[in-house]
């Protein structure tokens, strides 16, 4: 699916009360190898998140450099680095736009328990997110970006975020 298609349904997906204020954007670089490229979300014209290919292969090849550096071989820097690189809020623009287009046949429940903290994002701006999971949502313990939209959410729909002691 063409990224411009797949904007739109999930731009469709929105909250009648965010849906202006949210946009999802993703460009390719034509000259880089493999045409690698960035996804990007932005709040009022305001990047708030950002996913590239080049930044996670570059902290890929650091990483296992690092593991190497270490004594292990090119085999366990790789094995060692997986497992880190998926903790990293880093993501290729391949896998985003995989989950991203996965996330369209998923329930807000199954959404909001994603290991993507995009989708999981997503969830929280989607209309049949209700106000009252909304407001009952505890994000201290969430990436970044689902705390923003938690937040940009409950304050479009005059909701007292949870806040936890």
């Amino acid at each position: 699916m063409r990224w411009s298609q797949l904007k739109k349904q999930l731009q469709d997906r929105f909250a009648g009360s965010v849906a202006a204020s949210i946009d999802l954007n993703q460009t390719r670089y034509r000259h880089a190898h493999d045409q690698e490229g960035e996804f990007w979300i932005s709040l009022r014209g305001s990047r708030i998140f950002s996913a590239g290919s080049l930044s996670y292969l570059s902290s890929l090849g650091a990483l296992t450099a690092k593991n190497r550096a270490d004594g292990s071989t090119p085999a366990q820097a790789y094995e060692l680095a997986w497992p880190v690189m998926d903790s990293s809020g880093l993501f290729l623009l391949e896998q985003m736009n995989k989950d991203l287009f996965c996330s369209l046949s998923l329930t807000v429940e199954d959404m909001s328990e994603h290991n993507n903290p995009v989708i999981r994002a997503l969830a929280i701006i989607d209309a049949p997110y209700g106000k009252r999971r909304l407001a009952a949502f505890d994000p201290t313990t969430q990436h970044p970006l689902v705390q923003k939209l938690h937040n940009t959410r409950c304050e479009a729909e005059g909701i007292t975020a949870h806040i936890s002691s």
